[in-house]
């Protein structure tokens, strides 16, 4: 389900929002990156996508088959494709869980791979950036950072880079600040 889009601009932005909480940290950092954003001209839609039915990917290796269904798994991910299709920056937010991405982030990248299958160049390249929004309930987001940096370079993507909130266990969910850095992140792509 397509959460927002606004504006025609520069660039296709789109934001995988992996967080379960409609008004969290993600939430409000994805906000302030959208402000930014479109503050720069650029046209961003956002997907929140825990109110989507994505299965985690079971390695079957026989997708590709089909470009408009790439994967084997018919479900809400056949969503996500269609919007990669026109993104040209992709913005992966998500809540540090165990170090890493959220589940239901994760089985959104695990799954992207059947784009690789169909065409190399729907996933690999294709003059793509990618951006990483981290709400930490502590303050150890390194390895999601490194991941990342690997993913960017393995994607042939332009890393934009990460906004992050940390320590988000010692703040009021109900009184989350503006996020800087996030804002300035989305700003920054032109």
């Amino acid at each position: 389900m397509l959460l927002y889009s606004g504006g025609e601009g520069l660039a296709n932005i789109l934001v995988l929002n992996g967080s379960a909480r409609p008004r969290g940290f993600t939430a409000a950092m994805i906000s302030a990156f959208c402000k930014g954003a479109e503050e720069g001209g650029n046209n961003v839609s956002v997907i929140n996508l825990s109110s989507l039915k994505i299965h985690s990917c079971i390695g079957c290796l026989k997708g590709g088959k089909d470009s408009l269904h790439p994967c084997a798994i018919r479900d809400d991910m056949d969503i996500i494709f269609g919007e990669m299709k026109t993104a040209e920056v992709i913005v992966f937010a998500t809540p540090l869980f165990f170090w890493s991405y959220s589940g239901t982030l994760k089985n959104v990248i695990d799954r992207l791979w059947a784009l690789a299958e169909c065409d190399r160049s729907m996933l690999i390249g294709k003059g793509r950036a990618g951006a990483l929004l981290v709400a930490a309930g502590g303050s150890h987001p390194e390895l999601l950072y490194e991941h990342f940096d690997y993913m960017m370079t393995r994607l042939a993507w332009k890393n934009l880079g990460h906004a992050e909130i940390l320590h988000t266990d010692e703040q009021d969910i109900n009184n989350i600040p503006f996020c800087e850095s996030a804002y300035r992140l989305g700003k920054s792509i032109k």
